[in-house]
């Protein structure tokens, strides 16, 4: 009787974390950093599935660019468009962003 109340304690713990973990990722927003000039970019994956889009934030520019579908067809994945508001309250301006190459150069 003892080791089944041991038992039931450790799958609710179990369950616990499980439920905390998958709930601490769920919609965050992580900033991206590097030196230079995007040092402060930030991006968020919209979505899941292989119909996730990855948004990527520029606030210097105040420009949001969009990846569409980055879970599945080629690991070289182009910006499809983008927004750009120069300030709160303002017009959003939606322009296509420029192709890419289907292939990454080296």
């Amino acid at each position: 009787m003892h080791l089944r109340s041991v038992v039931r304690d450790l799958a609710l713990l179990c369950l616990a974390v499980a439920v905390g973990w998958w709930w601490r990722g769920a919609g965050t927003t992580v900033l991206a950093q590097r030196s230079g000039s995007d040092a402060n970019l930030a991006f968020q994956f919209v979505g899941s599935g292989p119909q996730q889009s990855l948004a990527v934030i520029s606030p210097e520019s105040h420009t949001l660019y969009v990846y569409p579908r980055v879970g599945e067809g080629n690991s070289h994945i182009s910006c499809e468009y983008s927004f750009t508001i120069n300030r709160p309250g303002a017009a959003i301006e939606r322009q296509n962003c420029p192709v890419g190459d289907q292939v990454p150069q080296r």
